[in-house]
């Protein structure tokens, strides 16, 4: 532990609130409340809030270097957004699923548990539905005429370059940032063509890889996610070099499991955190089994949700504005599993994209190498989302298969099970991927995001500078707090 005194950064001395705001006001605002560990405390280097793939990356690597870690779950299971289910008897991801070549670290841990991958299909026919008009292509292809072809490359391109000039440590200092924060990512769009069926597929898209609309999130923040993740194509495509490209066979939650098994003992489920405190001597975490006192603590838990705990010394203000202006995106992901994969039998590969309501990755074929039983998975995004979520899942399951069927004819009416997901629901995520930055944030608050609270450290996905969003950026969030732990001086 630090021999020095260490105030959580961001924090105002009494001297300065004195010259503030007066010495009877700054008396009255912040007593001095120093730590007390109750009787029931435990003892801990390191506690770690939250057993989502961010948390348990953390801990594993501190546990790995001698650290004495516990990891507090809210849940009764690890893998935060990432979460095991199961369709006609066959185990499958429910959360987060699919990986990409450029996603390293998460690549390295399947290999490491000796899991396998199974490429996405993306061979065969696909549709795309866009105001009501559908177009059917071979592969990744658009099925538009030339003209629209090509105006969308040119606006792909446009956003790709402006992207590149984004660094990614700090993308508030890219060229023009203020202007590009201060406008949603519709804005840009409508600015930037006055092709109709461009504009409302680039909506459909953003609502597809975001889960939010794109009035809803800065243009500037949408550039950085873009480069967060290689580029549009990668985030916006399935199959081939995407960061769609493989599911893991014996799904994405068993890596998660594995490495829980790592910490054995050291995880405490149904633990939810209500209360953190730090002073020069350490930390504190409140929850309803107890406390745990530790010389750092790292929140691994969602954005907004992370603010829902109580803090002594308070957060700073900026780190409360982020949390109140990142909300997390909403979507509800659904199986639909029949006896066959019939769609393959007139050639189409099962993806299907739509700009209409109520869902924009209609669907895309995730059969089993065996062949049966054919599975569609699809998602309900953004503002759709919102409009589902809380319905009985049965009127959820008419609404999707009606959309089969005018997809792929009167076979679709037959599922032999259908299950899905409502995650904006779940009270420990509230929403699904990620959350998002509003305009106007990102240039001026948006760099607290992975700045420590003193002894609080901040970890999950919407941290990582490199595939924010997905399960790869978790990862990578979870080597730069441990990193971040190790690096402070004893």
């Amino acid at each position: 532990m630090d021999k020095k005194p260490r105030r959580p950064a961001g924090a105002l001395t009494r001297r300065d609130l004195l010259r503030v705001l007066g010495s009877g006001a700054a008396a009255a605002a912040i007593p001095t409340l120093p730590i007390i560990a109750r009787a029931d405390s435990a003892r801990a280097d390191v506690v770690v809030v939250g057993g989502g793939f961010a948390g348990l990356t953390a801990a594993r690597t501190l546990h790995r270097a001698g650290k004495n870690v516990v990891v507090l779950e809210a849940r009764n299971r690890v893998g935060g957004r990432v979460k095991a289910g199961k369709i006609a008897g066959l185990p499958v991801d429910v959360g987060g699923m699919w990986v990409g070549p450029t996603q390293t670290r998460l690549l390295e841990l399947i290999k490491e548990y000796g899991l396998h991958l199974v490429p996405e299909l993306d061979k065969g026919k696909n549709i795309l539905e866009v105001n009501k008009r559908r177009f059917v292509a071979e592969g990744q292809a658009l099925g538009w005429d030339k003209q629209t072809e090509a105006e969308y490359e040119r606006v792909i391109k446009q956003i790709d370059l402006l992207s590149k000039q984004l660094p990614l440590a700090a993308p508030w200092t890219m060229p023009r940032a203020e202007d590009y924060d201060t406008m949603s990512a519709d804005e840009w769009f409508r600015t930037s063509t006055k092709n109709a069926l461009i504009i409302e597929i680039l909506r459909g898209l953003v609502r597809g890889i975001f889960t939010a609309d794109a009035h809803q999130i800065s243009f500037l923040f949408f550039l950085f996610y873009i480069r967060s993740g290689d580029n549009f194509d990668a985030l916006a495509s399935l199959g081939g070099d995407s960061a769609q490209a493989w599911t893991v066979q014996e799904t994405m939650h068993q890596v998660a499991i594995k490495m829980a098994a790592e910490l054995d003992g050291k995880i405490i489920f149904e633990t939810p955190v209500r209360a953190i405190s730090q002073d020069d001597n350490g930390v504190v975490v409140e929850s309803m089994k107890g406390s745990w006192s530790a010389d750092e603590v790292i929140v691994a838990v969602p954005l907004p949700l992370s603010v829902r705990i109580q803090y002594q010394p308070p957060l700073p203000s900026e780190r409360d504005i982020l949390a109140q202006h990142m909300p997390m995106g909403s979507v509800i992901k659904y199986w639909v599993a029949y006896e066959k994969p019939f769609w393959r039998d007139t050639g189409f590969n099962g993806i299907v994209i739509s700009s209409d309501p109520p869902s924009n990755l209609v669907c895309a074929d995730l059969t089993p190498p065996s062949g049966s039983p054919g599975l569609l998975i699809g998602f309900i995004e953004g503002s759709n989302a919102m409009k589902w979520t809380g319905h009985p899942i049965e009127e959820r399951k008419k609404a999707i298969v009606d959309r089969f069927v005018s997809f792929f004819g009167p076979q679709a009416a037959h599922p032999i099970d259908y299950e899905d997901q409502d995650w904006p629901s779940d009270p420990w995520s509230r929403g699904c991927y990620v959350a998002s930055m509003a305009p106007g944030i990102m240039t001026t608050v948006g760099k607290t995001i992975r700045q420590p609270f003193g002894r609080i450290h901040w970890a999950g996905t919407e941290t990582s500078e490199r595939w924010m969003g997905y399960i790869d950026g978790a990862i990578r969030s979870g080597d730069h707090v441990a990193a971040e732990i190790m690096a402070l001086k004893k």
